[in-house]
């Protein structure tokens, strides 16, 4: 370490001091020539401290571009200004390939973690809604029983129990209801309804000869000699042979 202070040429606290122009070192200094008082509470406020800095590069800027302007030096980039950059185009396009691919993988994660989600919402809010049918009906079936043991009104389920008034004008006796009952019966037990008894076997008044007898068949001799019957092929041969020989 002593040789290398031996080689330094400046003393601690000894500054370097060069004759150049201010546009090549570009050095300004802005005194805001804060007050004391003030100065306190800006030492223990950390944003009191970052406005002030604010300020005076705000101020150095200004004072900066406008020298620069009194100097005829541009500080503004022309509008026809092209800069070639530093990457090729070949490694941008992989980059921007790359960042779309990733952008379509963010995409995909989140539609599938969407659809997960409506999935599991739609499983929740069907089985609210079968278990609230599985409790009305319960409810209902409740009802129900407690209606035929009498202790609820018929009221809750809008039953109507009386009778409606009778819109026949011809009298309470529907007469086609009437006979279709005498032909068909009023349901119940249809079982062996139409089994005969012994009273059934015996009663023979609604037997008719004409209706329920078999038709006379004719015996093989009348239909062979009536009229309408027509002779076999070697009858007809013969009887051709006849006619054609008396010829």
């Amino acid at each position: 370490s002593s040789g290398i202070n031996a080689e330094w040429p400046l003393r601690p606290g000894e500054y370097i001091q060069k004759k150049l122009p201010w546009i090549e070192c570009l050095d300004i200094t802005v005194d805001l020539k804060v007050p004391p008082e003030e100065m306190k509470s800006i030492i223990t406020d950390n944003f009191k401290q970052e406005m002030l800095f604010y300020k005076q590069n705000q101020i150095g800027a200004q004072q900066s571009i406008a020298r620069l302007q009194s100097m005829g030096i541009p500080t503004l980039r022309p509008e026809d200004y092209f800069a070639e950059m530093v990457k090729s185009d070949d490694h941008m396009r992989k980059v921007k390939e790359k960042l779309v691919s990733k952008q379509l993988v963010l995409e995909r994660t989140e539609k599938v973690t969407k659809s997960r989600k409506m999935k599991k919402l739609g499983k929740k809010v069907q089985q609210e809604v079968l278990k609230k049918r599985a409790d009305e009906k319960k409810q209902m079936m409740d009802s129900v029983k407690r209606v035929r043991k009498g202790k609820q009104d018929d009221d809750d389920f809008e039953i109507n129990t009386t009778e409606p008034e009778s819109t026949n004008k011809k009298g309470d006796i529907n007469r086609k209801r009437k006979a279709k009952d005498s032909k068909y019966g009023h349901g119940g037990k249809k079982k062996n309804a139409r089994k005969n008894t012994q009273e059934s076997y015996k009663d023979t008044t609604s037997f008719s000869s004409r209706i329920h007898s078999k038709p006379k068949r004719s015996s093989k001799a009348d239909q062979k000699f009536s009229k309408s019957a027509r002779p076999g092929k070697n009858k007809r041969v013969s009887i051709r042979n006849k006619k054609s020989s008396k010829k």
